[in-house]
């Protein structure tokens, strides 16, 4: 019976398994580049270098050959074979081989240095024409030879010359491996100071880093340290400063949201508890009227609350959750000025024109709402509200919705902040007159996603005065208001 064969083990590829290398340090980085980099260069330019010189040389070695050739084929020319033995004689003057071949490669006269004796001839050119050739001798020897073709009665002899450049490529192959020899010790130079000059530069970047860390240890509004010098690091650090009062200032903002919210929520759930508290204690049911006067005030208190935090939070987390749809500005505002009139208390002007826009008709009566609320809260006698169209503006005819009271206004050191959450001008008063803070807020969050914007200025009654602008289509004639 066969042994019975292993199952191999299935390993699933999962990130545990499959790691990816962590990558170098800038600084690494930079200095392995830059030195890999001069290198190569320095590498690639020795080459370069070495290949022009060689052809140069080359191309002095044929002109040589070329002049020696031509001067024997024109005296060969003019004196005939017999001056052939007398024409090799010359010193050969810096070539190493002079021939005179005749037809079917027979050797009439040459002169040639040690170890090219064996050469064989090269192919003859046509009379009056030049040929170049390299070959390798028998030696092992490279030789460049340059061939002149002489008609001498009708018949064709060649007259070669040739020079060894092995002693020439060897001079410059030693030139190229001395050249070489420096490569790597520039590559250790440009490494030191490739790795010092970015350890200097991002010292900087370090010393915000280490000033970063030490910021979200302890909390503290502190700021990076900003370089002198106007550069990319400068601008970053001042980024980073910029970032960090932002997240400071949300920080700070986020501490008071949650106070104030716990401070406003403390007021009417201290009330129930009381009442709840007294009613168990002393065994008497609440009656009706404590339930109408005091608890269900409360209760309502708190859950308007509870509904503006919450999309406060939404507006926050992925804007105001909006409708789209056509939406008719003068309806809301008309139904508001006939509801603050049916309240009673206060003398309500109201003058409409008609306007439309595309947007969420509940989100729309919230900002007029709030904006009728607390001109109702402050007011002493007469709220005004007025729906207009800008038609001077040349981006679009904008509607302009205005809520005027005669109370006593927002001082202008402080409307700056009035639209803030929780910000409330009338701290000292009566919870039953002061708004919590939060609906002035939600009108300008709501108002901003519909591309408007609110503001608040001095109104001629004498108290103040919100303006809403937002864009919309003009629609015909404004109605008779009384």
């Amino acid at each position: 019976m066969s042994p019975r064969a292993a199952t191999p083990r299935t390993i699933p590829l999962t990130g545990e398994v499959l790691t990816t290398p962590r990558r170098w340090p800038i600084r690494t980085a930079t200095t392995v580049i830059a030195t890999a980099i001069v290198i190569l260069v320095l590498a690639a330019a020795a080459g370069g270098a070495w290949l022009l010189l060689r052809t140069a040389a080359h191309n002095a070695i044929d002109t040589v050959d070329r002049a020696r050739a031509v001067d024997v084929a024109g005296v060969l020319s003019e004196r005939g074979p017999r001056a052939a033995l007398d024409l090799v004689a010359e010193p050969l003057s810096g070539v190493d081989l002079v021939r005179i071949v005749g037809p079917g490669d027979r050797l009439l006269a040459a002169q040639v240095t040690r170890g090219l004796e064996d050469v064989p001839p090269v192919p003859a050119p046509a009379a009056g024409e030049i040929a170049r050739h390299q070959l390798e001798s028998p030696g092992g020897a490279d030789l460049r030879v340059t061939s002149v073709g002489v008609d001498l009665g009708g018949v064709t002899f060649a007259v070669e010359v040739g020079t060894d450049t092995d002693r020439y490529d060897t001079v410059l192959a030693a030139g190229a491996i001395l050249f070489l020899s420096f490569v790597p010790v520039a590559g250790l130079a440009t490494a030191v100071f490739v790795y010092y000059a970015m350890g200097r530069v991002l010292r900087p970047v370090e010393s915000i880093r280490s000033r970063v860390a030490e910021i979200s240890a302890s909390g503290r509004g502190e700021r990076v340290p900003v370089p002198e010098a106007e550069d990319e690091i400068a601008r970053l650090a001042r980024t980073m400063n910029a970032m960090l009062a932002r997240l400071d200032a949300a920080r700070t903002a986020q501490v008071a949201f949650v106070g104030d919210a716990s401070h406003e929520l403390r007021s009417p759930l201290s009330t129930l508890s009381t009442l709840l508290e007294l009613s168990s204690t002393s065994g008497t049911p609440v009656d009706v009227e404590t339930v109408d006067d005091l608890l269900l005030p409360e209760v309502q208190r708190m859950r308007s609350m509870v509904e503006d935090l919450l999309l406060l939070a939404k507006n926050d987390e992925r804007g105001v959750p909006l409708r789209r749809e056509d939406v008719d500005l003068d309806d809301i505002v008309l139904s508001e000025v006939a509801r603050l009139r049916g309240l009673g208390g206060l003398e309500v002007t109201g003058t409409v024109e008609p306007a439309r826009l595309v947007g969420d008709p509940d989100a729309l009566l919230r900002v007029v709402r709030n904006l009728v609320e607390n001109a109702r809260r402050h007011a002493r006698e007469a709220v005004t509200i007025g729906l207009t169209v800008d038609r001077t503006d040349p981006a679009g005819p904008r509607a302009v919705i205005t809520v005027d009271d005669d109370g006593e206004g927002v001082p202008p050191d402080q409307r700056a902040t009035v639209f803030d959450r929780f910000a409330r001008l009338d701290a000292d008063r009566a919870r039953g007159t002061g708004g919590s803070g939060l609906g002035l807020a939600i009108v300008a969050e709501i108002t901003r996603s519909h591309g408007g914007a609110v503001r608040v200025e001095d109104s001629p009654a004498g108290g103040a005065r919100f303006v809403v602008d937002l864009p919309v289509e003009t629609l015909g004639e404004p109605p008779d208001l009384p």
